[in-house]
């Protein structure tokens, strides 16, 4: 039985209302939870690469945070960055920071729940604590 003109564009009008539901709903996850989290951590930074895809990149960060009581494993922390060309000063920054192999303190963000995120972590530098 073919569908007649008036069950094709209830059907076209519905799949549409679907898919701007579905973005509607996205689009409110991400203002919400980006931002969840601000703070610092303090540590040296041990790794900046860039890494993804051609259509996709972004820079992976690794800082390795030393407990403060004698004995303690370290951990590693992962993190991103918003901004990667070379002319960021935070990238840079970050850069000279590794090169020498000093603590730092940076500021983070953390952005939970982001269904289309290049990076696998959801912490983002955003600043250095001076």
């Amino acid at each position: 039985m073919p569908l007649t003109r008036k069950a094709k564009i209830r059907l076209v009008l519905g799949a549409f209302a679907v898919l701007v539901l579905f973005v509607g709903v996205e689009a409110m996850r991400v203002w919400w939870f980006r931002g969840y989290s601000r703070g610092t951590r303090t540590g040296v930074i041990r790794k900046l690469s860039l890494k993804g895809p051609p259509y996709c990149k972004y820079v992976s960060g690794e800082m390795a945070l030393q407990g403060t009581l004698p004995g303690q494993p370290i951990e590693i922390w992962e993190f991103s960055v918003d901004d990667d060309t070379e002319k960021n000063p935070l990238m840079k920054e970050m850069h000279e920071a590794e090169k020498s192999g000093s603590r730092i303190t940076v500021k983070y963000r953390q952005d939970l729940h982001s269904l289309f995120r290049c990076t696998p972590s959801e912490f983002f530098v955003v600043g250095f604590d001076k």
